[in-house]
């Protein structure tokens, strides 16, 4: 290999790993998201049928998550759990 695509091979290398990089961690964050956004559909498709769901969500740097759950009593049911 002679100098000068020795050189043009490593300055593409140098330039697509700080992209590979952003690329890795913008998938993590995204399949993350996701995640949660599953879990808080199933949660509020739980209390939905019975109760009241409040989310309190703060994404950013904070990454602040507060849910208020309020459910109607039921009849018979007991109230101690």
């Amino acid at each position: 290999m002679d100098p000068a695509t020795a050189v043009i091979v490593s300055t593409v290398i140098a330039k697509l790993c700080p992209l590979l990089s952003i690329w890795i961690r913008l998938r993590w964050r995204a399949r993350r998201e996701e995640q949660r956004q599953r879990y808080l559909l199933q949660v509020a498709e739980t209390v939905a049928s019975d109760g009241q769901v409040e989310f309190d969500d703060r994404d950013g740097d904070g990454h602040h998550l507060h849910v208020k759950i309020t459910r109607t009593p039921v009849p018979g049911e007991d109230q101690a759990a």
